[in-house]
C-alpha cells in the first residue's frame, strides 16, 4: 500500500479559491449482487457527498478528479476527534469524583474534561494547520469541449 487514501469525484464549482467536489458513491458495484442489497439501494438514493477544498490553478468545473490524502490524516483525525475526548472525559470524571466525592462531581468533571478536549483539539488545528492538510485534488480528465456536431459519427 502506498499510504494514500483515494476517492474519485467531479468538480462542481470553483469560487474564491475553493473547489466544491461531489464524491462518487463508494458502496456497491463491487460484488455479484450489484445493488440487490440494502447498502446498494441506500448508496443510490443518497445525494452525493460534497467536499470543499483549496482549488489548484489547473482545476476546472466538470473535471473528474482523484482526491488523495495520506492515511496518517485519518488516524490523526480519529485520535483528535474520538480518543482524546473520550480519555479526557474519563480523566475528568475520575478527577471530579476524587475532588467532590459524589456522582455530581464525577458528572461535572466528565463534562468539563470532554469540553476541554474538544477546545484543545480545535485550538491545536487552528494553530497548526499543517497537522491535518486537506485532500489534494488530482485532475483525471477534462470535460469535452466538442459540440455534438463536431463529433457526430452519423453518416
Amino acid at each position: 500500500m502506498n499510504g494514500l487514501l483515494e476517492q474519485r469525484g467531479v468538480v462542481r464549482r470553483i469560487a474564491d479559491g475553493r473547489a466544491l467536489v461531489a464524491l462518487e458513491s463508494s458502496a456497491c458495484g463491487g460484488c455479484a449482487h450489484a445493488g440487490g442489497c440494502g447498502a446498494g439501494r441506500l448508496a443510490a438514493a443518497a445525494a452525493p457527498r460534497l467536499v470543499t477544498l483549496p482549488a489548484e490553478a489547473s482545476l476546472r468545473v466538470g473535471d473528474a478528479v482523484l482526491l488523495s490524502q495520506p492515511e496518517r490524516r485519518i488516524v490523526l483525525s480519529a485520535l483528535l476527534g474520538y480518543l482524546f475526548p473520550a480519555l479526557a472525559l474519563l480523566v475528568g470524571a475520575w478527577f471530579g469524583a476524587t475532588l467532590a466525592g459524589s456522582d455530581a462531581g464525577a458528572a461535572f468533571g466528565a463534562a468539563s474534561g470532554f469540553l476541554a478536549a474538544l477546545a484543545i483539539s480545535r485550538l491545536l488545528l487552528a494553530v497548526l494547520p499543517g497537522v491535518l492538510p486537506p485532500p489534494r485534488a488530482i485532475p483525471l480528465s477534462r470535460p469535452s469541449t466538442l459540440s455534438p456536431q463536431e463529433y457526430s459519427d452519423e453518416p
